[in-house]
């Protein structure tokens, strides 16, 4: 009988996750193609997408400050929601490289945003019952999947048609926006599940951070050391994936040669989907700390298959391997950061997304120039590096466990 309830909750709790992934179907397929179209250089391009990696950075931080305290998560996704529909909306009549910049930096806000305020109100919302999250997050993976096969099918909608893909972000935004009415209490207020945590909390720091100063207490103190150490791992994690995430449509059209993006991105979605499902089950069977080092690796594993196995057999592995380098590591990113978050959910995915977003402007800016100077080879190769980093550190700070 719980279980025969639990379902529609679920699904009630995913459909904001359905839609949100679906534009981001969208956007990551077809938003550096786009650009490409309107006539942008490669270099410019990572500038571009370092910008959007830059205010989804910083943006949150201003945003979800309070957000643990108010409760508002329902306010904040809609006003991210009207963001996301109508700030590429001016791209469409203005070509310029700034008024571009401009517009895609406001529109991340929105598009960057949403996922740590998201994240953070389901995660506070489960309560105990966190290891639920895999199975609402992989619905996210289906609508990313399914929007995926939907523009590989229907090229009406296309990266090398702007306005199409545009007002194909801009519906799927709105139809976010209204379906979180029924979001269960995404508009109730959650202080009264989080009020007793956060005296707990501020009476730790006070014990914990005594003679330290005020600007200490509020950067590191906030949370502990092992929430930091893991924070590292994940952020160098992120900064492997960045040519398979960010340059991936590009790699396709331009070093295989096929106009298959939006299905090879499809594929990795479908590959990521059991691993969401079942990840709560392999966290607990194995740990977190040989299931993180699981992840550095096989995203390196990743990134060789793209350029050492020729042609497109080299992008499907490497799809597949999103399995465990994104649909295991996921979720276990986000439960590594909840559980050290001493209840501050919402900041806690800020940083796990802020972790995510630097790694992203980072690799977004120097990957465009490596990919004009070097090629698409040493794009992987070189990125491949920072995992390896992060195998190093883990096994430095094993013994701490995460």
């Amino acid at each position: 009988m719980e279980k025969s309830m639990e379902q529609p909750l679920i699904l009630r709790r995913g459909v904001p996750y359905f839609l949100l992934f679906s534009l981001y179907a969208i956007i990551n397929t077809y938003l550096p193609i786009m650009l490409r179209t309107l006539g942008f250089s490669t270099a410019q391009i990572g500038i571009l997408l370092g910008i959007i990696e830059i205010v989804g950075v910083c943006a949150p931080f201003f945003i979800t400050r309070q957000l643990d305290k108010t409760g508002r998560y329902g306010l904040i996704m809609c006003i991210f929601g009207f963001d996301i529909a109508l700030l590429l909306l001016p791209i469409l009549r203005f070509h310029s490289f700034f008024v571009t910049a401009l517009c895609l930096g406001i529109f991340a806000v929105g598009f960057q945003g949403m996922v740590p305020v998201l994240d953070g109100f389901t995660t506070k919302a489960l309560g105990q019952h966190n290891a639920q999250y895999g199975k609402i997050r992989a619905l996210g993976s289906v609508g990313f999947v399914g929007m995926n096969l939907f523009l590989q099918l229907h090229p009406s909608i296309s990266g090398k048609n702007p306005v199409s893909m545009i007002l194909a972000v801009s519906i799927v935004a709105l139809m976010f926006v209204v379906t979180l009415r029924w979001v269960p209490d995404l508009y109730a207020s959650l202080l009264v599940e989080t009020g007793t945590p956060m005296k707990t909390e501020e009476a730790t720091l006070k014990e914990s951070t005594e003679g330290q100063s005020v600007k200490e207490k509020v950067a590191f103190a906030a949370f502990p050391k092992l929430f930091w150490e893991c924070l590292l791992l994940i952020f160098l994690a992120f900064l492997g994936l960045v040519p398979c995430q960010r340059f991936f449509s590009l790699y396709v059209e331009e070093y295989i040669k096929v106009e298959a993006s939006a299905g090879l991105w499809a594929l990795s979605a479908m590959a990521e989907i059991p691993l969401l499902i079942i990840s709560g089950k392999l966290i607990r069977r194995f740990g977190k700390e040989r299931l993180l080092a699981v992840c550095l690796l096989s995203v390196i594993i990743r990134n060789c298959c793209y350029i050492f196995i020729p042609g497109i057999s080299g992008a499907v592995v490497g799809q597949l391997l999103h399995s465990l380098s994104f649909g295991l590591f996921h979720p276990l990113g986000v439960l590594l950061c909840v559980v050290h978050s001493y209840g501050k959910t919402v900041t806690a995915m800020t940083f796990f997304t802020a972790a995510n977003g630097i790694a992203y402007v980072i690799g977004s800016m120097v990957g465009g120039y490596v990919i004009e100077c070097l090629g698409y080879p040493a794009l992987f190769l070189l990125f491949s590096v920072f995992p390896a980093i992060g195998i190093v550190f883990y096994l430095f700070i094993m013994r701490h466990g995460c």
